[in-house]
């Protein structure tokens, strides 16, 4: 295999060697690609997001992923210990090792649960007997619930979880019968192997236990209890109340003196999804000096941001507009052009392209806030919408866009929330 630098010919690509050795829509792509001269070639990892190989990286591209259960992510939190998550996940796969479950496997022999005379099968020992239906009368009434009338197992995991608005970070509510499961589980084999009595007390006090161990050892948070603070006061809990940030008082500022400001920005509609891009130059006073709008098709919103950028570079050195100071909103942009890291395999070129505009410009790229960005975030958005490319010259710009930019050399601040 030839050396990138076989087709080259005075810092530029070959055209004529490169089409006779491959085929012309890949020669297309390649002599699109710039020069990195005095680099050395480089393998670029296309499925990872630094393009560098990982097992990882591999193993995603091969394997074939179900669609996501939210029981089964529910029983890996950390709120519950390896050994419960995975006694869960095989009870869920009706794998848990009952005596009926036995019977189904070959096995014979007479069965017969601890509290009563029914054959213990997993219906009849996690929800159906007396014993345990104490157990979840008991916290259905600490939660102001009724009980659903079902031997499913499934189904009143369900019950309990959307029973509350507040699904995240597993609400005290899914977490409940989870304990209710496991404990009911430890206290049968104890009752079955070691002659204890069965205690649907017993039961309750590991559950309760349990929960006061997790908010003794900062497992849990208030998020866990939304909806049910109450209760968890009524337990001796207490959380610290969040405290709201205050806001931030944003505006956008003139660049140095001699110099000129991008404010670039990408939008992607849906990610991927129409897209667009979006540049404004201006100078020291404020004036505008050109601003632009590129439609991109269908992209994704990293791609849309690094276009702009790129794309604001080209203008700027088309109509010497230098030193320039670059300012995005987008931090995965800034942290990509300062690491100078390769990307993916669909952004490499595009880093190479600004990093090599950037050292004839001279530039410096900053991270601004979103409402400090206001100008270059509305043509990028009204690009991807109409679809339109354009340059905008000062005496072009009329509406809501000149009304930003006035805003903007005015001084005039924006709050902006959170953080």
């Amino acid at each position: 295999m030839e050396p990138v630098r076989y087709y080259w010919h005075e810092g530029e690509w070959n055209v004529p060697k490169i089409f006779r050795t491959v085929p012309t829509h890949i020669a297309q792509v390649i002599c699109q690609i710039p020069i990195a001269a005095g680099q050395d070639d480089k393998i670029v990892w296309t499925r990872s997001s630094d393009g560098v190989f990982s097992t990882r990286a591999a193993w995603e591209t091969i394997r074939v992923v179900s669609p996501r259960r939210q029981l089964l992510a529910d029983i890996w939190h950390c709120s519950l210990p390896p050994t419960m998550s995975v006694f869960l996940w095989w009870l869920f796969q009706n794998r848990i090792p009952v005596d009926a479950w036995l019977k189904q496997k070959g096995f014979s022999f007479l069965s017969k649960w601890q509290c009563c005379e029914a054959e213990e099968s997993i219906p009849h020992l996690f929800v159906e007997s007396t014993a345990v239906q104490g157990v979840w009368q008991h916290f259905a009434h600490f939660f102001g619930l009724q009980l659903c009338d079902t031997g499913d197992l499934i189904h009143l995991v369900q019950f309990w979880r959307y029973s509350t608005p507040f699904h995240s970070d597993l609400h005290i509510r899914t977490l409940v019968p989870f304990l209710i499961l496991w404990f009911t589980w430890t206290q049968r084999n104890a009752a079955k192997y070691d002659g204890v009595q069965f205690s649907t007390n017993t039961i309750i006090f590991e559950v309760q236990r349990h929960i006061r161990t997790l908010y003794t050892a900062r497992f849990m948070t208030s998020t866990q209890w939304k909806g049910d603070l109450h209760r968890a006061m009524a337990m001796g809990f207490t959380f610290r109340p969040m405290t709201p940030r205050a806001p931030r008082v944003v505006r956008w500022a003139t660049p140095s003196p001699a110099w000129f400001k991008l404010n670039s920005d990408g939008s992607s509609l849906e990610n991927p999804g129409p897209a667009g891009a979006g540049g404004i130059i201006r100078d020291a006073e404020g004036q505008v000096r050109l601003a632009y709008q590129v439609a991109l098709g269908t992209t994704t919103s990293v791609i849309a941001e690094l276009t702009a950028v790129w794309h604001d570079l080209e203008i700027a050195i088309a109509n010497g507009l230098a030193p320039i100071e670059i300012e995005v909103d987008a931090t995965t942009v800034i942290q990509l052009l300062w690491s100078r890291a390769s990307g993916r395999w669909e952004i490499h070129h595009l880093i190479m392209r600004i990093t090599q505009i950037q050292h004839v410009l001279g530039s410096v790229v900053r991270h601004t806030f979103r409402e400090a960005n206001g100008a270059a975030d509305y043509l990028a958005k009204e690009a991807a919408s109409l679809q339109i490319t354009r340059v905008l010259h000062p005496g072009d710009i009329t509406g809501v866009l000149r009304g930003i930019i006035r805003l903007d050399r005015l001084g005039i601040p924006h709050l902006r929330h959170g953080r």
